[in-house]
């Protein structure tokens, strides 16, 4: 890969990462911004509370932890909105459709640190509206 590439690629990932910060928390990105603000990340309350009740029945939290300590998966205290380095080198911002297709395809995206463990039937056991409701429970525990 030319150095030119190189760079080009490196300013795209980090306009990019700079974007997807922007868009989870809805601050200005500085001087030079022109006032524009997108509009918070809201959390769907009712559904954030759908979504962890549905943890504890499927067993999610036998792996993950809410509260920060480690765990056999990763915590989802503070994962949503995250940069999430996989394994291979990759980052991911762990927004929206990161979180829902760590649900439905645990394989696919295994972050760095941890072993491809995730059971991948929840796809099958679980319907959307509930994975979009544990979707919502992990976006509550980002602050």
């Amino acid at each position: 890969m030319s150095s030119w590439t190189e760079g080009a690629l490196a300013l795209i990932i980090v306009v990019g990462l700079g974007l997807g910060l922007f868009l989870f928390t809805g601050e200005s990105l500085g001087d030079g911004a022109t006032g524009t603000t997108l509009a918070p990340v809201t959390i769907d309350q009712e559904a954030a509370g759908r979504g962890q009740t549905l943890a504890q029945e499927q067993a999610c939290l036998n792996c993950h932890t809410t509260d920060g300590t480690a765990g056999s998966g990763p915590t989802w205290k503070g994962l949503a909105g995250s940069v999430r380095p996989l394994v291979g080198g990759e980052e991911v911002v762990a927004d929206d459709n990161y979180l829902f297709n760590s649900i439905v395809a645990p394989s696919s995206q295994i972050v760095e640190g941890y072993e491809d463990l995730m059971p991948g039937f929840f796809a099958d056991q679980l319907n959307e509206a509930q994975i979009t409701d544990l979707v919502e429970y992990i976006k509550s525990l980002a602050a």
